[in-house]
């Protein structure tokens, strides 16, 4: 899920928008790799579901898509367990989320292609998009069956605060901190609240949220000071203005695993869901691995580069300004990649990030 941020975004060809053509699907590797850990839940929480009534489709939804790669294994293992329940003439019935810039043309293409599509050998599958932000109601209350959510609610609905000399929320002094970490648990409270309307009783949402341990780390501030010092390096250089610099901020926040179970141990009964499995886990690095294998580190920055510039690159360049053309937008970033590269190919062992994720999977009361 993708944010803007700052004073004069841009939609055209770069400002909070991500790549076309699969660029995030290329270079989602890390967050391809958090998927299995959830995977684990979804026979427990289809087992689980009480099934339609006849007439009526299972729904299952995807929570921030993206560009889709990282969803078709899941969804797939999702409508393997539904028909082992449900018999084939009950349509089942899949809705991609994400926002309105999200790049959905390039999902349907994979859905519709890929020999990996969730598509391929099932009868009575029906794909969807749905264009909102998922900290709105998106369904019909009451009609959701089974939700998934991977590697999307650490994104946040908006920055609330610029940052000081930082892209990065957990290098935010005191006062600035306190604000993302606000603006996160409204989030999060926003986000179960609306998937609670939208639920069926008995239905289960898995939620494999981006963490951090209890002292707030999520293993990426390594990677994020050296973005940093390379923008603060473009300033130097007078290629950002002041101005721009100062507006650019990553939207998320890495939740804590006491921040995440909240809701349901402060609000239980406001909410209306209950938390039945919760786990902190730490994934693997598999640039990095692929690097210790070639020890080419000129390969493990470029492997980065695109990494960051799928993610993370969208939000930070929002902030340039919509007076730059086009040209001088693309100069700025290709310079930027080339600052970040140099770091990286310096210490590739600082770059290392070895994500905190947080897997939850949560039900309705029947």
């Amino acid at each position: 899920m993708r944010q803007t941020t700052g004073p004069e975004n841009t939609a055209g060809d770069l400002a909070g928008v991500m790549q076309r053509g699969g660029f995030y699907n290329r270079h989602s590797l890390p967050q391809h790799a958090a998927a299995p850990l959830g995977q684990q839940l979804i026979e427990r929480a289809v087992e689980a579901i009480p099934l339609p009534q006849p007439g009526f489709p299972f729904l299952i939804a995807d929570f921030g898509a993206a560009q889709g790669a990282n969803s078709l294994m899941p969804i797939g293992r999702a409508i393997g367990a539904v028909r082992r329940r449900l018999a084939a003439e009950v349509p089942i019935a899949v809705v991609h989320t994400d926002i309105p810039a999200d790049d959905f043309s390039t999902l349907f293409s994979l859905v519709e292609t890929s020999p990996d599509s969730y598509l391929r050998d099932t009868a009575n599958v029906f794909p969807f998009a749905a264009g909102r932000t998922f900290y709105r109601q998106i369904f019909p209350a009451g009609s959701l069956s089974l939700g998934w959510s991977a590697i999307a609610v650490h994104w946040l609905s908006a920055a609330p605060a610029t940052i000081e000399r930082h892209i990065w929320s957990p290098r935010a002094d005191r006062e600035t901190l306190a604000a993302f970490r606000a603006q996160s648990a409204r989030d999060w409270w926003l986000f179960l609240a609306h998937r609670a309307v939208e639920m069926r009783p008995g239905a289960r949402l898995i939620v494999i949220g981006g963490g951090s341990d209890d002292a707030g780390d999520s293993a990426a501030d390594g990677l994020m000071d050296m973005a940093n010092d390379a923008l603060l390096a473009l300033l130097r250089e007078g290629r950002l203005d002041a101005e721009e610099y100062r507006h650019m901020a990553i939207p998320t926040y890495n939740r804590t695993p006491a921040e995440f179970v909240a809701p349901f141990a402060e609000d239980a009964d406001d909410l209306g869901l209950v938390l039945e499995h919760s786990e902190l886990q730490i994934l693997p690095d598999p640039l990095f691995a692929e690097y210790e294998e070639s020890k080419d580190r000129a390969a493990f920055a470029d492997s980065y580069i695109d990494f960051f510039a799928a993610a993370f690159s969208p939000s930070i360049f929002s902030a340039l300004s919509s007076r730059r053309s086009s040209s001088a937008r693309q100069s700025i970033i290709r310079r930027f990649e080339e600052a970040l590269r140099e770091r990286i190919i310096d210490r590739p062992a600082a770059a290392v990030c070895r994500w905190r994720v947080f897997v939850m999977l949560i039900a309705k009361p029947a």
